[in-house]
């Protein structure tokens, strides 16, 4: 079994609750060797030496590192995983790759209005090109030979939206809408069927006309689009490595919100993706989109009730695009949300913002070893 096996008592607390799901794996022809509990943390680059990373990982109880392909690359971060017994997850982004943008902006998702896919930082590739599919399908075989992770953590592998600055006021009709491009609009006719008039001849007119007449199938085209890549990759990963664990990132989007954009704008099915994968991690970071902690709950069981995989949510540990700074009180509260039952364990997003504020680590210590977390 991937992790340490001395957990805090919110683990054996919470095992019996989260045990249906454990018992439901991915399609994954060995032994489940997934933590009974995971308690992760994100991490994206650091300079400090990685055996006292892993002490005071292990010191806080964690038991599971999402890090970058970069540091699943270094050798030391790798031996300390092992060492330690600390899970070791590599981040894959999937169609968010400005530097494939960059060397050939024809792949751009299109929006609606027949713009780019772009948001200050955020900007993707339209989902439907099936040579970017394969190569990057490739770039993450190569990765998991070189480093050798015990698990994909599966990043932007969804439809195009800046949902980290969407808010609960919001309307459905003002969040953009992707891809309308020349590649998805033939992927959705062949797929579903469906024949446009031939006198749709822009993105607008198109999305117009679909959007009114056939956003069932649209967003089902767009739903299998999804889950179609993240069967592919589970598959093809798993060539190299059949243990292979693997999680996808989600948007923590519940079934009803801004009118079911988690399946029309985002294109995230958790009942399809669920069989495919190992975890579902919703980033549920509710500081940054004006949520309160219970929010943090309330995604987890949404996405439980659909998806027989453990639910892991992320939250968030610093401040965010907002200024208002998150408290050491309401980061306290989003962890004990998050870790109600039926979460499978919470991932904490990330680490630099321990280093920056360590009265959270703190936190996090009197939160798992609490009397309210006993046994």
């Amino acid at each position: 079994m991937l992790g340490r096996s001395q957990c805090p008592a919110i683990v054996t607390s919470a095992l019996l609750t989260t045990s249906a799901f454990i018992l439901g794996a991915a399609e994954n022809p060995l032994a489940d060797p997934r933590p009974k509990m995971m308690l992760g943390v994100k991490i994206y680059e650091t300079k400090r030496e990685a055996a006292d990373l892993f002490r005071e990982w292990q010191e806080l109880g964690l038991n599971t590192v999402v890090a970058s392909a970069s540091l699943n690359r270094d050798p030391a971060f790798r031996e300390q995983a092992k060492r330690t017994g600390i899970a070791r997850f590599v981040i894959v982004p999937v169609f968010y790759d400005p530097d494939a943008l960059k060397a050939d902006p024809d792949l751009f998702a299109v929006t609606a209005h027949g713009e780019r896919a772009r948001e200050e930082w955020v900007e993707f590739a339209c989902p439907s090109r099936e040579e970017f599919r394969r190569r990057k399908i490739e770039w993450i075989k190569s990765l998991v030979r070189e480093a050798d992770p015990d698990g994909l953590s599966i990043d932007f592998i969804r439809h195009f939206v800046f949902w980290e600055k969407v808010y609960p006021d919001r309307k459905p009709e003002t969040i953009p809408s992707t891809c309308f491009d020349a590649s998805c609009v033939r992927s959705f006719q062949k797929a579903t069927g469906v024949k446009l008039p031939g006198d749709l001849r822009t993105p607008p007119q198109i999305a117009a006309y679909v959007t009114a007449n056939h956003l069932g199938a649209w967003a089902k085209w767009k739903c299998d689009l999804i889950a179609g890549m993240i069967r592919d990759i589970a598959r093809e990963a798993r060539t190299i490595k059949p243990t292979l664990l693997i999680n996808v990132h989600a948007v923590p989007w519940r079934r009803t919100d801004f009118g079911g954009g988690i399946r029309t704008i985002v294109g995230q099915d958790f009942s399809q993706i669920a069989p495919h994968v190992d975890y579902i991690a919703p980033m549920t970071y509710a500081h940054m989109v004006k949520q309160p902690p219970a929010w943090v709950h309330a995604v987890v069981e949404d996405i439980a009730d659909v998806a027989r995989r453990p639910v892991i949510p992320s939250i968030q540990v610093g401040k965010a695009y907002l200024e208002t700074p998150l408290s050491v009180e309401e980061f306290s509260q989003s962890l004990k949300e998050a870790l109600a039952p039926p979460s499978g364990g919470v991932v904490f997003w990330a680490w630099q913002a321990f280093e920056e504020e360590p009265e959270k680590k703190a936190a996090v210590q009197r939160v798992l070893k609490g009397p309210k977390w006993s046994p």
